[in-house]
């Protein structure tokens, strides 16, 4: 499996909106319609049905950094949540073929003391963790595995009903 963070940079339009996805009271304000990406606000959290694309990437990865501190977290649980599924979403896109679409679900939490992000992709196989080092100049991929070691407090690979699911953990400091 090869790493690639998707997306990174400025944020999209449609995602500056979603940016401002933190509510009163614990409650999500869920992204406008974003074509390929159907939104589902769940407790303490959400659920998001989609097709690859960067616009439905730009909404999750928006929504996934306002959970945490929608529920009373820092703001940079946030940041390192949002990491977390922008590095698994990117993987997903690298390892599908070009030609057909490609499903997802996420779904993002607030539970106990941090975030559960889990993402459910249909690439077959569990993945592979490659001897690169993070701060390998030459390397162009391969640190995603070591990525979710360092922000999250554990991850795991289970199978899914879209293929697998790959369910991560990051506690608040």
């Amino acid at each position: 499996m090869t790493a690639t963070v998707f997306g990174t940079g400025t944020l999209h339009a449609v995602a500056v909106a979603v940016a401002v996805a933190v509510a009163e009271g614990g409650r999500l304000t869920l992204p406008s319609s974003v074509p390929g990406l159907v939104v589902d606000e769940r407790q303490h959290g959400f659920s998001a049905e989609m097709t690859a694309s960067v616009e439905a990437f730009s909404a999750v990865r928006a929504l996934t950094r306002s959970v945490p501190t929608a529920y009373g977290f820092a703001p940079e649980l946030g940041e390192s949540a949002e990491l977390v599924v922008s590095e698994l979403l990117g993987n997903v896109v690298r390892a599908s073929p070009d030609t057909e679409p490609v499903p997802l679900i996420v779904e993002v939490y607030a539970v106990g003391s941090g975030v559960e992000v889990i993402v459910h992709d249909a690439v077959p196989g569990v993945p592979n963790r490659r001897d690169v080092a993070l701060d390998s100049a030459e390397a162009m991929s391969g640190r995603g595995l070591h990525l979710l070691d360092l922000l999250t407090t554990r991850w795991t690979s289970e199978p899914s009903p879209l293929g697998k699911k790959i369910r991560c953990y990051l506690t608040a400091e």
